[in-house]
């Protein structure tokens, strides 16, 4: 079997990073390896080392990468400027070590919204900072170059933009009958010296393999993803051996995990709001915010100040995705609420797949479509679930007798005829007596 300095470089690293599984010293590996390849690829993935608590080999992590990396930059505080500048330069590799201490709150966010858009806006290549510098008496501009390898580390998470141009590593405090060799920067530093030097060479061997490579992405790696993973996944590639396939493995595990990091709240109510309707395709809005307090762990219970989510903090949150309350018959009443066919859009955009919990089938399971094709039938089978739905036939019988001024008979037997089209003959259950 033929080694490559991607699997010297593994080695080293599990010697001191106790690594929370086993895709999580893949993608630092190939991470480490695009950094060294940085100018030809159109994207650099942030690699965030988090954890939830102190002492989970973070710092560690970032320590040993900055031996192995080029022109590597270890800072615990840094300015946007200082960053630009340091860029411009040069290749270097951005370190960031405490970045909660950055990002921790909404107030530290606020005040270091410059730093978020160098960091956010530097994952790709072309991506500029502006200036005003004086001089003499004279004000001119100037324009810095923001693309730059960047890997975090930190407490909790990072900023829901940051997140979704991160790869995340989640660090753990190492278990009782975890090991890993103390770190010692004296000596351990030379060892890792050939080891770079070994891989600095194999990449400037193999660069032509990475000019317009575009690798095959495993299924559902796409959009920002595949920007974060294509650089990675190319490395894989040329390294040969069993890298391609960890990397691809890699790659759909922690894009899998990606939402638990980058879903914004916005997101969160959608998810929840679609898991309230369930089957239903109406409900009002009081009905709609106690399913959202009651679900587990429900985090519209306590909002800020302790009280609940209330409907007009409801509205305020869905009014951002263009959806509004509207008048909604229910059981011979009308109240303010929604329309799941409102959501349906943003659901489909934003959410992955979703099965209804219902009757824990699906809506045509019953019917003996007598071999008809699924395709055709899937229309009817839906209008023929609203039209055995009593509420549904009285909800247009009322609107079509006092909107349209007809009487009760003649508006009923118009919604009859808007709830029973003509329905093929193996579909209709309304004839089974005939």
């Amino acid at each position: 079997m033929t080694y490559c300095p991607l699997d010297l470089l593994e080695s080293y690293l599990r010697r001191f990073v106790a690594y929370p599984s086993e895709h999580a010293p893949v993608a630092h590996v190939l991470w480490i390896g695009h950094a060294h390849l940085i100018e030809h690829f159109d994207t650099t993935p942030r690699l965030a080392f988090m954890s939830a608590e102190k002492e989970s080999g973070k710092t560690r992590a970032l320590e040993v990468t900055a031996l192995l990396v080029p022109n590597p930059i270890l800072s615990i505080s840094a300015s946007p400027a200082v960053i630009v500048r340091l860029v411009s330069r040069g290749r270097v590799t951005i370190l960031f070590d405490e970045i909660d201490g950055v990002f921790g709150s909404a107030k530290a966010q606020e005040a270091n919204t410059d730093l978020r858009s160098v960091l956010n806006g530097g994952y790709r290549r072309g991506a500029k900072v502006h200036r005003c510098i004086m001089r003499g008496k004279a004000v001119e501009t100037e324009e810095l170059d923001a693309f730059a390898a960047v890997a975090v580390a930190g407490l909790r998470s990072l900023p829901d933009t940051l997140s979704s141009r991160s790869i995340f590593v989640r660090m753990k405090r190492r278990a009782p009958d975890e090991y890993v060799e103390p770190f010692r920067h004296r000596y351990h530093a030379e060892q890792a010296k050939p080891i770079r030097e070994a891989l600095e060479e194999w990449c400037g061997e193999h660069e032509a393999d990475f000019i317009g490579a575009e690798p095959a992405m495993p299924d559902g790696i796409e959009d920002r993803a595949a920007d974060c993973w294509e650089p990675l996944i190319a490395i894989a590639d040329v390294a040969g051996g069993d890298w391609p396939r960890r990397a691809r493995r890699a790659a759909v595990y922690h894009t899998e995990s990606a939402p638990e990091e980058t879903e914004t709240k916005g997101v969160e109510l959608l998810n929840h709001v679609r898991e309230a309707f369930d089957t239903d395709d109406k409900v009002w809005t009081i009905d709609l915010l106690q399913r959202l307090h009651e679900r587990d762990e429900s985090p519209w219970k306590e909002m800020n100040g302790g009280k609940p989510l209330n409907d007009r903090g409801l509205a305020i949150r869905l009014k951002a995705y263009g959806i509004k309350s509207r008048d909604v018959w229910i059981g011979g009443k009308t109240k303010k609420g929604y329309y799941a066919e409102d959501f349906h859009s943003d659901w489909n955009r934003y959410l992955p797949a979703y099965h209804p919990q219902g009757n824990g089938r699906d809506e045509g399971e019953e019917i003996d479509n007598k071999n008809k094709n699924l395709a055709d039938i899937a229309p009817l089978a839906h209008g023929m679930a609203e039209a055995n739905s009593h509420d549904a036939f009285e909800e247009r019988a009322s609107i079509r007798q006092y909107d349209g001024g007809y009487s009760r008979e003649e508006a009923e037997a118009l919604a009859a005829e808007e709830l029973y089209p003509d329905i093929p003959d193996f579909l209709d259950r309304r004839r089974g007596a005939e």
